[in-house]
């Protein structure tokens, strides 16, 4: 959660600091058609290590995932910035936050044509 309080899903800018990629496209795309209406905000901006640390310190990162073509969704456990293991939030018992795992389905539902008046995919039979 950002600092007013709302869900908000964060991606830096392509400024040369991430890759540019479908599986990026995608997930925000999903998350602006799917999350928006349970009060998700979805923003391309930059967010520092401090900013991170800030939000583990005061209970309001819920979880960080990178994404790309191979592994889909890749949840992240831990950071260790400046001498210190930042915990990074997972569900207990489980390996991935909410999110990550929503994330994956979905695209995965896509891909095996679960889901199948998405527009992304076709089923050929």
């Amino acid at each position: 959660m950002n600092e007013a309080g709302e869900k908000e899903l964060v991606t830096a800018p392509l400024d040369g600091t991430i890759l540019d990629g479908v599986t990026r496209d995608s997930i925000l795309d999903l998350a602006r058609e799917r999350l928006t209406g349970e009060g998700w905000k979805t923003s391309e901006r930059k967010i520092t290590m401090p900013e991170v640390r800030q939000a583990v310190r005061h209970g309001r990162l819920l979880e960080i995932f990178g994404a790309g073509t191979a592994a889909i969704v890749s949840p992240v456990r831990r950071i260790h910035y400046q001498g210190e293991d930042i915990e990074i939030p997972l569900q207990p018992g489980k390996e991935a936050g909410p999110l990550a795992e929503r994330m994956k389905g979905w695209i995965e539902g896509i891909q095996y044509g679960e889901e199948p008046n998405n527009p992304w995919s076709v089923v050929v039979e």
